[in-house]
């Protein structure tokens, strides 16, 4: 992460709002909603006013994200600092998640929610991932564009020596970041019964 500089890139102004902030009606239709994001080293958050449709296309549209106003928290010392602004690169990022909206209707299609699990560096994830019927759904996430959404998932990371597991709802996951993504039961999802995989030699 570093500060920004000039270039073509989506910008997100965050604040450290709770959830129940009084939303006017002139706004209601970009409501306040919780993001975080997920980096090797670090996890920023805040609260965003977004609306748009889809953030996994809004994601793949953008190389670079400028985010004002975040908390960072650390990691490796599991402190947390506050930031004017950051300059993330989409490459850095593991995964985003970024509350409610569920995406316009009429963009989605018929298909099968496959259970699966994501190792990322440190990070374990589990979830669901779409995929048209009949289609191999590991196999299809190699054609779609890096940023991959997963329903109902949980992501789990460890933060100044303490082991954290968050349901988060729909996660975007950065696919050229994974460590391994395989197909897992639906018991499997449950907290306590996926752990890291040994690396492969």
């Amino acid at each position: 992460m570093s500060a920004p500089g000039l270039s073509s890139r989506l910008s997100l102004i965050l604040d450290r709002a709770p959830e129940d902030v009084f939303e006017p009606d002139s706004v209601s239709d970009a409501p306040m909603v919780p993001f975080e994001a997920y980096a090797e080293d670090s996890r920023v958050f805040g609260w965003v006013r977004l609306n748009a449709d889809r953030l996994t296309d809004l994601l793949n549209a953008y190389d670079e994200l400028h985010l004002a106003n975040v908390e960072i928290e650390s990691l490796t010392g599991g402190t947390t600092e506050i930031a004017t602004e950051i300059l993330v690169l989409r490459d850095q990022l593991i995964a985003v998640h970024a509350g409610h909206p569920r995406g316009d209707e009429n963009q989605r299609r018929r298909t099968r929610k496959h259970p699966v699990a994501v190792q990322a560096r440190h990070y374990l994830i589990g979830g669901y991932v779409h995929a048209a019927p009949g289609v191999d759904p590991i196999a299809s996430l190699r054609e779609r564009p890096p940023m991959i959404p997963l329903t109902e998932a949980w992501i789990e990371y460890w933060s100044g020596g303490q082991r954290k597991r968050q349901w988060v709802g729909t996660l975007v996951v950065n696919r050229d970041l994974t460590d391994s993504i395989r197909l897992v039961t639906e018991d499997d999802l449950s907290f306590g019964r996926l752990r890291h995989l040994p690396p492969q030699a």
